[in-house]
Formats: structure tokens, C-alpha cells, sequence
């Protein structure tokens, strides 16, 4: 298979995005650009689709503020009612390599969304939802192969009757590469601060939450398997020398679960709260990382905050090696540190034209790594020698 994983991927009408179109994108992926070119948004509309397929449309739409808040102002009245996402992408299922695609439009999305769902193993349809009611069901996914389940109904096919309009048909196939794949992406936008609080009993530790205010409990869950506890520790040591060690403790008081730090030199631990914004954030960083899914897209936001650029090349190296075809990992950023790290076929640059993102794949301009190996990939972003709008 490809270096790349996904093959296609489409969004329409979300905030500064119109139609934006990236193809083969890799499981690492970066994309660097200025400050209001349309980076989070672009990372939030990916959300918006996991959102939808986890919790249904009305809950998607409520997590950002509502249909005002979403669709793209760059539109005619008229088109900007109708939400496109679309995704052709290779994913492993039991050591074959399987080809999904899936396609959704949520028309009317202001007032009465109508959802029209499509998924596809190769060219043999799966489901077939056109603003129905109820899904149709086609075919039956087992072991990467499709299976004719029903002949009845219409198109042949079995009628899901009682389906809630709201949510997506996916739910059907939820345990499948692609539902897992579309479930499971994660947008990490971390508060240093919140990460340093002691949480308490009943914080859920099974996931790391967007701002990272859950650490303590998502640590103290990992800290458990002696090999995960080994390699933050290793990580750790190697992003921000001197630190000797790290473990969580269940405080008498209140019950909470704090995060202790021991240095290299000093005998007593101490609390996180006395540990610098970057450590903390690295170790977020760490934790999303190395507790991804089987299936799933890991969003972070602007990785290099509070590190030292060697700090970020090395946090780069280990977010690149831990980022596979269907547990992906990609990144925004507007930090030369995080440029320089990266390979060119890594980079997406992102700007704006007429009030409206575009990202370019950075091998497009049809360097190679070779070519910019004397003047560096970051001198060459800031020069805008690879042709994708100034990164200021």
C-alpha cells in the first residue's frame, strides 16, 4: 500500500471552508499557515463529523453554537444549507487492506437537516440512505468482505424501520474499520492550566478530554501497564531532561488523583502545579499519542507551545512514529520548529483566498526533499518559496 491512507477527502460549506478537496494524505500530517487561515476550522469540521456519527446531527450542531456558527458566510443564502463530507480511505482489518468510501450530505442543516448517507467497500455499496426516514441496508460487512444479508424492499434491499432521522446510518456498522475510523477522531486543543489539576474520583479515565483537564485519571489508568509507564517516562526524559520521574496518587483529603514529579537530584516529589506549562503540555502530547485507537484520527493543535525547538524535533519524531494508516495523527501549526522537523511530503499549507481556506499538499510544487535539503523546509515555508501564501 501507498505511503498515504487517504486517498480523498472532501468538505463543504463549514465556516471559512467552502469546497476544500485534499488527496493522498499520509497518517502524519502537518499543516502549517497563518493565524485565521482556516486551520481549526478545518480540524473542527472533521470533528463535526464524528460528532454526527457518534451523537447525531442536533448534538453536533449544539456543540458549535448552532447552524450560525458553522455554515460558510461565503455562500449563497441558498447554498450554504447543505454540510458535504466525503472520505475514500485504505484501512488494515485483520491484515487486509480494505477500501472504504463514504459519502454525507446534511441538507437543510438550519432548520430540518435531511441526511443522505453512502458508504462503499471498493465499488460494492454497503448502505444507501437518500433522505429517508430509515437506511437502506445493503449489503452486510464481515472480515473485509461484503455479504448480501436481505432481498426485500426497496432496491432489494432491508428496510431499517424506526431509525432515528438525526443520526447517522453508520451507527449500523459501527464496528467496521470506517465506523470506528469516523467514531473515533479526537481534536486536542490542551489548557496547560486544567492539565495540572488534581481530578477527582469520578472523572472518566478512558479518554483523554479535548483541553487535557482529565490527565490525572487517563495517567493513572496508563501508569498501570508497566510498558506504557515505561515509555512516557523514556519520552519524557528525552523532551525535558532531568526528569527522573512521574506517577499519580489518589490525595487523602479530597480523593483526588494528582500528578507527582520527581528531578533528577531532588529526593522529594512535587505537584504538577509547580512543573512549567511545557512539561505538562508534552506530557498531554504524550498521553494522546501513545493511548490512540485502533481506528481513529488524533487532532492536535499547535504541538510546539512551551517547548524548546529541540524539544519539538523530538516530540515530532515520536508523533510521526506512532501515527499508522488507521490511527492517524495529524497537526496544525505556524511554527518554523515544527516546519523544520518535517518531511516535505508531511506539509500541507494552508492560507486563504477571498475569505476562503485552501491547502496544498507542499510536494505539489515538484521539489523534492533533496532540493530544499541546503536552504531547509522551514526557510523555504517563510520564504513562501513552496508557492502557499506568506505563514504571517
Amino acid at each position: 500500500m501507498a505511503s498515504y491512507f487517504i486517498h480523498h477527502l472532501k468538505i463543504a460549506n463549514f465556516k471559512s471552508i467552502d469546497s476544500l478537496v485534499l488527496e493522498n494524505v499520509q497518517p502524519f500530517s502537518v499543516f502549517a499557515g497563518a493565524n485565521g487561515c482556516g486551520k481549526s476550522n478545518f480540524f473542527d469540521a472533521l470533528n463535526f463529523v464524528s460528532l454526527f456519527v457518534r451523537n447525531g446531527i442536533q448534538d453536533a450542531l449544539r456543540k458549535y453554537g448552532g447552524y450560525e456558527h458553522v455554515y460558510s458566510q461565503k455562500r449563497r443564502k441558498s447554498k450554504a444549507r447543505c454540510f458535504d463530507f466525503e472520505i475514500d480511505i485504505s484501512l488494515k482489518d485483520q491484515g487486509n487492506t480494505v477500501r472504504f468510501k463514504y459519502v454525507l450530505s446534511i441538507d437543510g442543516f438550519d432548520k430540518n437537516p435531511s441526511i443522505t448517507e453512502e458508504l462503499y467497500l471498493d465499488s460494492t455499496p454497503l448502505l444507501r440512505r437518500m433522505r429517508s426516514e430509515f437506511p437502506l441496508l445493503i449489503q452486510d460487512y464481515k472480515n473485509g468482505k461484503a455479504e448480501l444479508i436481505a432481498v426485500e424492499g426497496s432496491y432489494g434491499a432491508l428496510e431499517v424501520k424506526g431509525f432515528p432521522v438525526d443520526y447517522s446510518a453508520l451507527l449500523l456498522f459501527s464496528e467496521t474499520p470506517i465506523g470506528g475510523f469516523l467514531k473515533n477522531i479526537r481534536l486536542y486543543r490542551i489548557d496547560s492550566i486544567s492539565s495540572k489539576e488534581p481530578n477527582s474520583s469520578d472523572q472518566d479515565p478512558t479518554i483523554l478530554n479535548s483541553k487535557g483537564d482529565n490527565l490525572a485519571s487517563v495517567l493513572g489508568r496508563l501508569e498501570r501497564d508497566e510498558k506504557f509507564r515505561g515509555i512516557i517516562l523514556e519520552w519524557m526524559e528525552t523532551i525535558i531532561p532531568g526528569i527522573e520521574s512521574i506517577n499519580t496518587e489518589r490525595q487523602k483529603l479530597d480523593s483526588k488523583t494528582a500528578i507527582l514529579f520527581k528531578e533528577l537530584g531532588t529526593r522529594r516529589l512535587f505537584p504538577a502545579n509547580m512543573v512549567s506549562d511545557g512539561t505538562i503540555y508534552a506530557l498531554c502530547l504524550l498521553v494522546a499519542v501513545l493511548d490512540s485507537p485502533e481506528y481513529g484520527l488524533t487532532l492536535v493543535e499547535e504541538p510546539e507551545r512551551g517547548l524548546h525547538p529541540k524539544a519539538i524535533n523530538e516530540l515530532v519524531s515520536l508523533i510521526r512514529e506512532y501515527s499508522r494508516p488507521g490511527s492517524a495523527i495529524w497537526m496544525s501549526t505556524h511554527s518554523e520548529a515544527v516546519v523544520r522537523a518535517l518531511q516535505l511530503k508531511e506539509l500541507w499549507l494552508a492560507d486563504k483566498q477571498k475569505g476562503k481556506t485552501r491547502m496544498r499538499n507542499a510536494v505539489e510544487q515538484g521539489l523534492t526533499d533533496e532540493d530544499l535539503a541546503p536552504l531547509g523546509l522551514d526557510k523555504a515555508w517563510l520564504s513562501n518559496l513552496l508557492d502557499g501564501g506568506l505563514p504571517w
